[in-house]
């Protein structure tokens, strides 16, 4: 393992060491996983046996844990902020991340520091290095981060942590906690390579995130989802509580489906008042509000209208379709899409609702392992009678889209938060931090960028 700079060293330079020496433990980590395929998958007996060895962080404080399909980090950015209006010290964890790794892991809204990331790495480090020769397998980059996430909530002494699981549920290294409250978001399809290839099989592995005598906050579910977690609730003795129809108010996320996410967040706060927490209407009100959440039906630029999305399936897809019409940002004229998507999803699925409202598309290709090809995704466009234009990178199709539409026209940029995080990027808005790229075992819950050659100088005012 390569030694850290010495304690007196620039944050920049403690993080960039800290990211060089994880890189050097998943070059470990990929050749172990190959001698050992069957301990591959994901598995919160990982997680938890580094949550141990790191003195069980995550039981000084209590834990929300939010799952399933659609909207899960918006509903999760919803809770933390009304919790924090309420006065309490907050802890979010989620992913992806759009910019930085540092965004998954936040204290009262703020994104970890490059110090106390590089310092909680270098007490994880020597236990992901152990981690190999355990007879369950090598941790993953997602259970490594997890119990990082844990053990700096800990130290920052939060009350309550709002944890976004991965792609799964029962398999997911967030299982390993033991949450106070589980909000379930809308299950559909996705990741069916990993998480089985029907609604019932997924339902099956996000239900299994229920834990004994739990109390569930769930939005209104598909029917076979339904039955599913019905069936498990009753075998664990879980109490299921379904989110209404009534309007909460004003939310700080554009999109009608950002109201279903607030309607839930509005059913866990009141399921976490009847367990004594003490949220008053009004911080439930400030917090929706307030909440913020980059790359959610973001506008990021006029002249033409653009705005980002992460939309990466089918349900996600026809929602963003919906919420830009109802916007009015269609009735600006020519529109664009450009859409790359990674090759896991079902790309005619995702492409279905959103190409016959547009006047071009771009498809495109995020740097990413897992992104499909632009060429591809243009082969399944073509024949709809319009203008289909592949080009990668992003950001070169973000400004042939731009060119394209003029001042009066709207570009819409969606299929992948990799999509959105590099046209966020194109435009100024953010500066990428490198991150190691996980084996693709690691997928389950890894959400990796690609590390970039060298160290980038870090965005003005950060450290």
């Amino acid at each position: 393992m390569r030694p850290f700079r010495h304690r007196t060293a620039m944050p920049a330079a403690q993080f960039f060491s800290a990211l060089s020496c994880l890189e050097d433990y998943l070059s470990r980590y990929a050749r172990c996983k190959e001698a050992f395929p069957e301990h591959a998958r994901a598995s919160p007996l990982r997680a938890r046996r580094l949550l141990d060895r790191l003195g069980a962080p995550d039981g000084r404080f209590a834990v929300v844990r939010v799952v399933g399909t659609k909207g899960k980090g918006s509903t999760a950015a919803m809770l933390e902020a009304v919790l924090r209006a309420a006065g309490y010290r907050t802890g979010l964890y989620t992913s992806p991340h759009l910019h930085t790794p540092r965004e998954r892991i936040r204290v009262n809204g703020f994104p970890i520091g490059r110090l106390d990331f590089a310092a909680g790495l270098r007490a994880l480090l020597p236990e992901l290095e152990e981690s190999l020769g355990w007879d369950i397998g090598p941790a993953t980059l997602f259970e490594g981060l997890t119990a990082l996430a844990m053990a700096h909530f800990a130290r920052q002494g939060v009350d309550v942590a709002v944890v976004e699981a991965g792609m799964g549920g029962r398999s997911d290294a967030t299982h390993a906690l033991r949450p106070v409250l589980t909000v379930l978001t809308p299950i559909s399809l996705d990741h069916q390579g990993y998480l089985g290839e029907t609604l019932e099989a997924i339902a099956q592995e996000k239900a299994g995130a229920i834990p004994e005598g739990g109390a569930v906050a769930s939005a209104r579910q598909p029917p076979e989802a339904w039955e599913v977690v019905v069936a498990h609730a009753l075998r664990v003795g879980a109490t299921v509580h379904v989110a209404g129809e009534s309007p909460v108010g004003t939310v700080g996320l554009a999109g009608r489906y950002q109201q279903e996410n607030a309607r839930l967040a509005a059913l866990a706060v009141e399921l976490l008042r009847a367990q004594g927490w003490a949220i008053p209407e009004r911080a439930l009100r400030e917090g929706l509000r307030a909440v913020c959440w980059p790359g959610r039906l973001e506008v990021v630029a006029g002249h033409p209208l653009t705005v980002v999305d992460g939309a990466h399936n089918p349900v996600a897809a026809a929602a963003l379709a919906v919420a830009l019409r109802e916007a009015g940002f269609l009735e600006r004229r020519p529109c664009a899409l450009v859409v790359g998507a990674s090759a896991d999803k079902d790309l005619v699925g995702l492409l279905r609702p959103l190409v016959p409202l547009v006047d071009l598309v771009l498809p495109t290709r995020a740097a990413h392992h897992r992104a499909v090809d632009e060429c591809k995704l243009a082969a399944l466009v073509e024949g709809c009678g319009i203008p289909v234009w592949p080009m990668a990178p992003v950001s070169r199709a973000l400004w042939e889209a731009r060119k394209w539409c003029g001042p009066k026209g709207f570009v819409c940029v969606t299929g992948s938060f990799f999509v959105v995080a590099e046209a966020r990027e194109a435009l100024g808005l953010a500066v990428r931090e490198p991150w190691p790229e996980p084996a693709s075992s690691d997928l389950p819950g890894g959400h990796g960028r690609a590390i970039m050659p060298g160290n980038p100088a870090p965005p003005r005012g950060q450290s």
